[in-house]
Formats: C-alpha cells, sequence, structure tokens
C-alpha cells in the first residue's frame, strides 16, 4: 500500500461555517490542501497549496496545529493518506472561486454536512472536531 502525506486547512469562517473543496473528477469534497513537496515543511505546503486552489494568502495567518490522521485516499487507489491539519479562522467570509485542479468550492454549515460525500480524512477527523464546537 502506498502513502501520501498531505498538509491542509480547516478553514472557518466567521459565522462557523466550514470550507470544503472538491477536486476535479472527484465526487468528494476535502479540506483545500494537498501533498507536501520533498523539501517542504508543513506550512510552507499549506501556504503554497492554499495560493494555488483558492488564491488565498495564509502567509500572515495564524495556523494552528490541530492534529494529524492516517485513513484511506479516496481518490488514488491503495494509498493511505496521512493528513496534517491545521485550524485557520477567518474574520471575514471570503468567496473563493476554484483554481487548479479543483472543480468545486464550499462552505458547508453545520445543519447540512451530511448532504456532501466527504473523504474520508474530513468524515472521521475534521467534522467531528468542527461539530464538537470547540472552534
Amino acid at each position: 500500500m502506498h502513502k501520501i502525506v498531505i498538509c491542509s486547512a480547516m478553514m472557518i469562517g466567521p459565522y462557523g461555517d466550514l470550507l470544503m473543496v472538491r477536486k476535479k473528477g472527484s465526487y468528494y469534497f476535502q479540506l483545500p490542501g494537498g501533498k507536501i513537496a520533498v523539501g517542504e515543511d508543513d506550512v510552507t505546503a499549506l501556504v503554497r497549496e492554499l495560493r494555488e486552489e483558492l488564491q488565498f494568502d495564509a502567509s500572515g495567518t495564524s495556523l494552528q496545529f490541530i492534529g494529524q490522521h492516517r485513513t484511506q485516499a479516496v481518490n488514488e487507489i491503495d494509498t493511505l493518506v496521512e493528513g496534517h491539519i491545521y485550524l485557520i479562522k477567518l474574520d471575514a467570509q471570503f468567496t473563493f472561486l476554484p483554481q487548479a485542479e479543483l472543480e468545486e468550492v464550499q462552505w458547508v454549515k453545520k445543519d447540512n454536512w451530511q448532504n456532501y460525500q466527504l473523504a474520508h480524512l474530513a468524515a472521521e477527523f475534521v467534522v467531528p472536531k468542527w461539530l464538537s464546537g470547540d472552534f
């Protein structure tokens, strides 16, 4: 089994909504972020990925590490994904347009998250933390 390591952002809007993205050709919504390139640390990778995917500059943003989780990747066969997850609390409700490999960007609410087909990392680790109200 293969393993990929990614760094993703649990982006929470001012009204408590969670930002989720869907890649082109995928049915699953996941967190914005992506694979850590050789020689990159988590923060460098996350800042790069958010700029590529959302045209969002996270370089001056407070990033709070909330944990890591390992699970089955949804878009790659026979692959485990290890996600390093950082919290970003936004002061304003941004409208993000999908860039790079993204097809869709959605603000998910606590009363409609079940309407989305979520990647395992989001469903198993991020959504329970988000619903707990700790953020």
